[in-house]
């Protein structure tokens, strides 16, 4: 139902009121109409691309399509915003080939704002899905063809890309964010939810984070950590920072903690567990916000 819907869109997104009966094929993007081209060339020069039907390789990952491995990493910027419908999330990268109509994740989100009929892409959430963030080119209603496993292993500190860094001792948060790993590390290992529901602000995920066996957490709820460490990202915005306090459940992650938040996904068999922390400044005063995501958005784990 929902595929249908968006499909039902695009054709009026592309035509306004006219019959989709009417509309010939070669109007729908499609394989056979889609103009080859790379994701470099589209993501270098958006506006030239704009609302054309495109064909592309590169590997898939959450909601985006890379032109390579330094892509994923933030090396370079060639990326575009992608989803595809009816997929469950797939650890990993996955290559192949991606058809879609070249449109504006800031004018997605615009539209979607306003509540208008002709929105771009599928929207869930509020917000449309493929744009991960309001800006830079996606596909809209894309395609794949000939996926498969990339078997591309997440990079190790060294290497190059990344946004995550080691917080120093004088940075502001870097106490506050400690105490805070302290304290939910205690609640996870304590005998009941309550401590740590307090902690989260919710009960119900508490309970559900502390009975799972299919995330990193296990780990943690089940053992004492060998090493806490506090890593951060750029800060986004003025009175806004987070950072990742990661617990290694290995004798050592020296060689092996995350270097780029994507594989501070807490998939089961990681050698380490993060939580998330952001804070905000309210008024002068600054709060902090737990993040214990599962998701799947991480490189698989290298052997």
């Amino acid at each position: 139902m929902r595929f249908a819907l968006a499909f039902c869109l695009s054709l009026v997104a592309i035509f306004g009121a006219a019959n989709a009966q009417n509309v010939p094929r070669s109007a729908v993007c499609t394989p056979e109409n889609a103009a080859a081209t790379t994701i470099a060339k589209v993501a270098a020069d958006p506006a030239a691309w704009m609302g054309q039907c495109v064909a592309v390789d590169g590997l898939y990952v959450n909601e985006r399509i890379y032109a390579d491995a330094d892509a994923i990493y933030g090396v370079n910027a060639n990326f575009l915003g992608g989803f595809i419908d009816g997929m469950q999330p797939l650890p990993g990268a996955w290559r192949g080939s991606f058809v879609g109509r070249v449109t504006d994740c800031a004018v997605a989100e615009a539209t979607l704002l306003n509540g208008q009929l002709r929105g771009p892409g599928i929207n869930q959430n509020g917000r449309t899905l493929g744009c991960l963030a309001p800006r830079g080119p996606m596909l809209m209603f894309m395609t794949a063809s000939g996926l498969k496993a990339s078997g591309l292993k997440r990079r190790l500190p060294g290497a190059k890309g990344g946004d995550l860094t080691q917080a120093l001792s004088d940075w502001t948060h870097y106490q506050p964010m400690l105490d805070i790993a302290a304290q939910f590390e205690t609640a996870m290992r304590s005998d009941s939810d309550a401590a740590l529901g307090n902690l989260l602000g919710n009960g119900y995920r508490a309970m559900e984070l502390r009975a799972g066996e299919d995330t990193a957490f296990a780990g943690l709820k089940n053992g004492k950590p060998t090493q806490l460490k506090l890593f951060r990202y750029p800060d986004p915005l003025e009175g806004v920072v987070a950072g990742e306090a990661c617990y290694c459940l290995k004798a050592s992650c020296d060689r092996t903690w995350p270097i780029a938040g994507r594989d501070a996904d807490n998939q089961p068999g990681r050698p380490y567990a993060c939580l998330r922390i952001q804070g905000a400044r309210v008024e002068g005063k600054w709060s902090y916000r737990l993040d214990p995501s599962h998701d799947m958005a991480g490189l698989v784990e290298p052997k």
